[in-house]
């Protein structure tokens, strides 16, 4: 195993196998190879493959995600329901997410998708995921993520989910150039998530995973709920969770949502509201630190500090909203958004702040919706990452992907700033013929190899057989 490891390592850095791959895999038309390949002048053989594939990133016929693939010999997992995948946009329990493009709209979205191996390991998961097909489609609202489109692709199941831009608002607060925010910009924002969640609620679902990691900034300053993946339907005969299940994430589940998660209602996604609220305020979700069992005593026995206490410009009448929001009881919370939503307009007004605090309430950071994305975000990467290309293999679409492709044996390959050694048109054509012909030629080699050990080992069995 260890020589067939290093085998498919050197051949990593082959160009006749990165041509070959890249042509097999489909996101490249060969004529785009031969061109792009030609136009390359002289250079060190030892890591050709590696400078092309920086090319091809530099024209736009790549991502880095899918170089990265192709480098460690992954020629499948691409293209998915007619969508090209371009590269992750992220993890959660359900699957995982990709930035996508429609193949003949170039539409760009996010794809969610549920691995194979996730839906045979575990029993509820293909049930669950296909619920939240479901469930997303029932309730509308521009501060809810859209569902697109639904489906299959063999054993794959996935999701096409409107794709937005932005930063979340986890990555707001605890970013590089993040901080908390101001009480009037806070309660801006939680206006338009509290407008979407009122949706869900009234389509006659429960979030039961609001948290700040599932609420989207935009650059134009909008904010929209993510993920219903942990979603349940009010009313719903047959819950899939079961009494004494925790679902949801600690840091923001209500006391009633970690005691049975099957009978968490509206109320529960404003309890987590509440622990998200305090959490852009203070910089910390209200119960921080602690292993699992410390986070559910507090989050059901416990009030956490007053946010005006570890929040500066927050004041006491808004951390009385925070401290309604977060009450142990139910039945003392605010009963719906509408409710929520008339206290929170109250504090969308700075110069009423500024009467009421002084200096004070200017003391946290001024919001600052995130930067656009550029179209030339790969090109940036690899000019923050000092050109390198880290060799990478994900099994990222399950069965939908090639057999585990190998790490380089070394450190990642880098990318130089030198090209491919000179090679005029004839000859890279050749090498795509060489190199599409190469897996067959393996396979060929490898039954001639079984066969000739499998004859030595009866060979052997006879000459010991005559002499003994």
């Amino acid at each position: 195993m260890k020589c067939e490891a290093s085998e498919r390592a050197i051949r990593m850095v082959t160009l006749d196998a990165f041509l070959a791959d890249a042509a097999k895999s489909g996101l490249i038309r060969k004529p785009d190879l031969v061109r792009v390949a030609a136009s390359l002048g002289p250079g060190s053989e030892e890591d050709a493959a590696v400078r092309l594939a920086r090319a091809l990133i530099q024209q736009g016929l790549l991502t880095t995600y899918q170089a990265r693939k192709l480098l460690v010999g992954a020629t499948r997992g691409f293209f998915l329901g007619g969508y090209r995948i371009l590269k992750p946009l992220g993890e959660g329990g359900m699957g995982k997410v990709y930035l996508a493009s429609h193949e003949q709209t170039g539409e760009k979205v996010a794809i969610k998708v549920l691995p194979p191996e996730k839906a045979r390991e575990e029993s509820n998961a293909l049930l669950r995921f296909r619920r939240e097909m479901d469930l997303s489609r029932r309730a509308k609202h521009p501060n809810l993520a859209r569902t697109l489109d639904v489906g299959s692709d063999g054993d794959v199941h996935f999701m096409v989910l409107e794709y937005i831009p932005g930063e979340s608002l986890y990555q707001a607060v605890k970013g590089e150039r993040g901080g908390p925010l101001r009480v009037t910009d806070a309660a801006r924002i939680f206006l338009k998530i509290v407008d979407g969640l009122d949706a869900a609620h009234k389509a006659g679902l429960v979030h039961r995973d609001i948290k700040p990691s599932n609420i989207m900034i935009t650059p134009d300053g909008d904010a929209k709920v993510l993920d219903l993946g942990l979603a349940r339907a009010l009313g719903e005969e047959k819950p899939l969770t079961r009494p004494n299940i925790v679902v949801g994430t600690l840091d923001y589940a209500s006391p009633e949502q970690l005691t049975d998660a099957s009978k968490a209602d509206c109320r529960s996604d404003l309890y987590s509201l509440g622990c998200t609220i305090y959490f852009t305020l203070a910089g910390r979700a209200p119960f921080e630190g602690g292993d699992l069992v410390n986070k559910i005593y507090k989050q059901r026995m416990e009030d956490p500090e007053p946010l005006e206490r570890v929040a500066r410009g927050v004041p006491s009448a808004f951390g009385a909203v925070v401290r309604k929001l977060m009450n142990k009881n139910p039945d003392d919370r605010y009963q719906n958004c509408g409710e929520l939503r008339i206290d929170l307009a109250r504090w969308t007004d700075p110069e009423k702040l500024i009467a009421l605090m002084g200096k004070e309430a200017e003391a946290a950071r001024a919001f600052r919706p995130p930067a656009p994305q550029l179209e030339d975000d790969d090109l940036r990467v690899l000019t923050q990452e000092s050109g390198s290309l880290p060799g990478l293999s994900l099994r990222d679409l399950g069965d939908a992907e090639p057999t585990v492709a190998p790490r380089p044996r070394t450190q990642p390959v880098p990318l130089p700033a030198v090209v491919l050694p000179p090679n005029d048109r004839r000859s890279i054509a050749q090498s795509l013929e060489r190199a599409g012909s190469e897996s067959a030629d393996e396979s060929r080699w490898l039954f001639q190899f079984i066969a000739i050990v499998v004859i030595l080992g009866l060979l052997s069995v006879l000459v010991i057989t005559l002499f003994v």
